[in-house]
């Protein structure tokens, strides 16, 4: 038992919060040091079950009830998440089924691609529920895989073990996802805005895509009858890429390897343009203290970006770290020192809605997406 102080429970009763700090709780030389799940009390009174770990700063809230955790309690949750995309966003066979937090199963994210599914668990005690949770999904959905990598270094296999590779579905367009691939197997988090592209694309457009990975925007555009170029540091992720292409019967593609910054400052010297750019680069800031330097790379990627481009450019950011206003400052910024004026098309964007996003915990709002007109 842990007992927290008025603070911390008006920050859960009142502000709907998904975690207790550290500081709130009474007596801090009395934190259990022992990894778990434990009953929080205000006053004598039950406020909630959350998960503790040594390396972390905060409790993670798991429920408001005093339930037990078991099976009953994932299945409940799971058929919640699933619920909610099937039911509410009418998504079908390929989403990500459930965002942690915003789910209310702390540091668990899985995405279901047909009947296979990758989940990511990154920490010890959650982990311990991983069989559990694959019961449940096979209960309640489809799948005959369930690919789990447990923070980040221990990968275990539930159900079918041949059975790692399908090919899903986005509109018109058909993608290879493989659950041994970069992260959770495939980028659900583009998929409206990957689907929102195709409307500003016409036949013969030549289109740049930075940072292209295995070819989400590249594919979106080839399918309208665009030229595509797509760029990437990964080979392995551009030969993903070339077979997405061949899948989806694009002929007029070229995807080079090797460093963003490099090729784009080689095709400004070769006097190239695009009737369109994209660029969907990884996260520049992975915490708070890279954000500077993150911010003068974001500065350089859209200056060379928008001297490439003629009409439509889209840049993103899925950096945590930096909100809103301060990227779209800096795309401004560059747009200043590459003499471009920008004319935004439709609202500021995010990630997909099944990466959903709670008005009292934003920070689980990571992408951010604008598209512009280049004049």
């Amino acid at each position: 038992m842990i007992n927290i102080d008025k603070r911390g429970y008006l920050s859960i009763v009142k502000n709907f919060s998904k975690v207790i700090y550290k500081n709130a709780i009474v007596n801090s030389e009395n934190i259990p040091k022992n990894d778990g799940i434990y009953d929080i009390y205000y006053n004598g009174k039950f406020v909630c079950k959350g998960i503790l770990e040594s390396d972390w700063n905060v409790i993670k809230i798991l429920t408001l009830k005093n339930e037990d955790i078991d099976k009953d309690f994932f299945y409940n949750r799971l058929k919640n998440a699933i619920d909610y995309r099937e039911k509410v966003l009418n998504y079908k066979d390929t989403y990500r089924l459930v965002y942690a937090e915003a789910d209310y199963l702390p540091s668990v994210v899985i995405d279901k691609y047909n009947n296979l599914c990758y989940m990511q668990i990154s920490s010890k005690v959650m982990s311990n529920y991983s069989k559990i949770i694959y019961e449940c999904l096979t209960e309640l959905t489809d799948i005959t895989t369930l690919y789990c990598d447990i923070k980040g270094h221990k990968k275990t296999i539930y159900g079918n073990r041949d059975d790692l590779q399908t090919i899903i579905k986005e509109g018109s367009a058909k993608f290879i996802v493989n659950l041994k691939g970069h992260k959770t197997g495939f980028f659900l988090d583009q998929r409206e805005n990957r689907l929102d592209v195709e409307r500003y694309i016409k036949e013969g457009f030549k289109v740049l895509d930075v940072c292209c990975y295995t070819g989400g925007f590249s594919v979106h555009c080839g399918i309208k009858g665009a030229e595509v170029i797509g760029v990437d540091i990964s080979k392995s992720a551009l030969k993903v890429a070339e077979k997405n292409m061949e899948l989806n019967n694009i002929k007029n593609y070229e995807l080079i390897n090797g460093n963003a910054f490099d090729i784009m400052r080689d095709l400004i010297e070769k006097g190239e343009k695009f009737d369109v750019v994209i660029l969907d680069p990884p996260a520049f800031a992975k915490s708070s203290k890279d954000v500077k330097n993150a911010l003068k790379a974001y500065n350089t990627l859209n200056y060379l970006g928008l001297k490439l481009t003629k009409n439509l450019f889209i840049t993103c950011s899925c950096s945590h770290h930096i909100d809103r206003e301060t990227f779209k400052n800096t795309v401004v910024s560059s747009s200043i020192r590459a003499s471009k004026e920008l004319r935004q098309i439709g609202p500021y964007r995010t990630q997909s809605p099944d990466h959903i996003i709670p008005m009292t915990n934003r920070n689980l709002e990571y992408l951010k997406v604008l598209f512009f007109n280049v004049v």
